[in-house]
C-alpha cells in the first residue's frame, strides 16, 4: 500500500492505493452500490448501520472511538457517489462526498478501480478536501482528525483485502 500526503493550499490530499487479489472490478462495483453488508464488513468502525436511500447514496450511522484521544464519536450522514465511468488506461472513476453530517463540513474525494488481471484489481482512495465543523475540530484537533481519517482509510482497504482472500464478493449480493 502506498500512502502519500501533499499540501494543497489549506487542505491535505490523502492517497492510498492497494492491489487486491480474488476480486473482479465489475463485481466490486456492483457490491459498492448494492450491498450494505459490504460496507459493514469493510468498515473499521466499532458499529455501523448502513442503508441505501437511493441508488448512489449510502446513509450510515457510525459509532466509533478515536484511539489517540480515547474519544467516542457518533456520526450520522450520507456518502454520495458520482460515477464518472471508465477512463482508458486508468479504470473506473467514482467521485464521492459526504453530506448531512453535523461534524463534517466537507469531505470530497474519489475512488479509482482498475482491473489489472483476470481476478485482480487496483483500488485507490483519494481525499482532496476534508473540513470538519469548527466545534468538532476544536474538540479533537486537526492533526488527530487527519491521522484518524488516514488510519480509517487504510483499515477499509485492509478489511477489503482480508475479505477477498477467503471470500467471494459476489456472495454479498
Amino acid at each position: 500500500m502506498t500512502i502519500r500526503l501533499y499540501n494543497n493550499l489549506s487542505a491535505k490530499l490523502i492517497s492510498k492505493v492497494l492491489e487486491i487479489n480474488n476480486c473482479n472490478k465489475d463485481t466490486f462495483l456492483e457490491v459498492i452500490y448494492n450491498s450494505t453488508k459490504f460496507w459493514e464488513i469493510v468498515s473499521p468502525a466499532e458499529e455501523i448501520k448502513a442503508d441505501f436511500i437511493s441508488p448512489n447514496v449510502l446513509h450510515t450511522i457510525i459509532k466509533d472511538k478515536i484511539p489517540v484521544i480515547n474519544f467516542t464519536i457518533e456520526w450520522d450522514g450520507e456518502l454520495v457517489f458520482i460515477d464518472k465511468g471508465d477512463e482508458e488506461g486508468k479504470g473506473r472513476l467514482i467521485e464521492f462526498n459526504v453530506r448531512n453530517n453535523k461534524d463534517i463540513k466537507k469531505l470530497e474525494g474519489n475512488l479509482r478501480i482498475k482491473q489489472i488481471g483476470a481476478n485482480r484489481i487496483k483500488v485507490g482512495i483519494f481525499i482532496s478536501i476534508f473540513i470538519l465543523n469548527n466545534d468538532f475540530l476544536n474538540l479533537i484537533g486537526k492533526n488527530v482528525a487527519e491521522f484518524t481519517l488516514r488510519t480509517k482509510i487504510t483499515e477499509i482497504l485492509r478489511n477489503l483485502e482480508k475479505y477477498c482472500k477467503s471470500n467471494e464478493l459476489k456472495n454479498l449480493l
